[in-house]
C-alpha cells in the first residue's frame, strides 16, 4: 500500500500484529532476524515509511475487529476482504505468536503486550522473560523486605529489639545498626516501653551520632506516641 499510493489513504486492517507493526515501524531499528523475507518486508516498510517524502503523503492506520457484521462501510470493507481471502489459506499466527514476534522487534512491557494482543499478563510475562535482549538491560530489583543501605555514614540506620534468654532480666537487648558503616550501638533493658527506647535512642546519638533516618518495624516500642513525638523533636 505504501508504495502503490502516493496520495493520503487510510489503512484498515483486522490485524493487530500489522497495525501494531505500522505504527511503530517508522524511525526504528531492526534487528536481523533469521525470516530472511520477513526481514526485507520490514526493511522495505521502514523505508517507506523514514523517507522524504514520506510527509507529502499522510496516512492513518486502525485496527478492526473481523467477523463483526456491524453497521458502516468500515466493517462492509472488512467483509469484502475476508471473502477475498477465503480461498488464501491464512498463515498468520494466533495472538500469542504474534505477541512473540512483535516483541522480539519492540520489545514492549507486560502492560503493551497484553493490550495489543489480547493476551494475559501472565503470558506476556512468559514472553518478556524469555526474550534474552530484556535480560540483558532487566535491572535488578530487591525483593520486598530487603533494607535499603545507606550511601553515607549516619545516613539510614536499622533498629530492631531483641531477645537473648541469658541475660536474665535485662533480656532486651535494643540494637541500632549504621547500614552504610556497619557501627552498631546496643544496650540490654528489662523491657520494650517507648521510654526506654527513648534513652536507648539518646545513648546511641551520643555514641555514634545523630542519622537522617532510622528504620523501625512496627512494634509496640516504635509505634507509640512518645516514640514518635521524640522523632519529632529530633528532626
Amino acid at each position: 500500500a505504501f508504495s502503490t499510493f502516493l496520495f493520503p489513504f487510510n489503512l484498515v486492517t483486522d490485524s493487530f500484529y500489522v497495525a501494531g507493526v505500522v505504527e511503530r515501524a517508522e524511525g526504528s531499528l531492526l534487528k536481523e532476524i533469521s525470516n530472511d523475507n520477513l526481514c526485507n518486508l520490514l526493511k522495505k516498510l521502514v523505508f517507506l515509511l523514514s523517507s522524504q517524502q514520506q510527509p507529502y503523503f499522510p496516512y492513518f492506520i486502525t485496527h478492526i475487529c473481523s467477523h463483526t457484521m456491524l453497521p458502516g462501510f468500515m466493517a462492509e470493507g472488512t467483509v469484502k476482504a475476508d471473502l477475498l481471502a477465503m480461498t488464501v489459506q491464512n498463515s498468520l499466527p494466533n495472538f500469542s505468536e504474534q505477541a512473540l514476534i512483535s516483541h522480539a522487534f519492540f520489545h514492549q512491557n507486560v502492560a503493551a503486550l497484553a493490550r495489543m494482543f489480547n493476551i494475559s499478563q501472565n503470558l506476556a510475562k512468559l514472553i518478556i522473560q524469555s526474550c534474552p535482549d530484556c535480560q540483558k538491560l532487566a535491572i535488578p530489583s530487591s525483593g520486598t523486605g530487603i533494607n535499603p543501605r545507606g550511601l553515607n555514614s549516619l545516613q539510614i540506620w536499622q533498629t530492631d529489639v531483641t531477645q537473648y534468654q541469658s541475660f536474665g532480666r535485662l533480656k532486651h537487648i535494643h540494637v541500632s545498626i549504621d547500614t552504610f558503616s556497619g557501627a552498631i550501638f546496643a544496650s540490654a533493658h528489662e523491657g520494650e516501653k517507648s521510654k526506654k527506647r527513648n534513652k536507648t535512642f539518646l545513648q546511641a546519638f551520643a555514641s555514634l551520632g545523630v542519622p537522617q533516618e532510622i528504620k523501625t518495624d512496627n512494634g509496640p516500642a516504635y509505634s507509640s506516641h512518645k516514640v514518635q513525638e521524640f522523632f519529632n523533636s529530633w528532626g
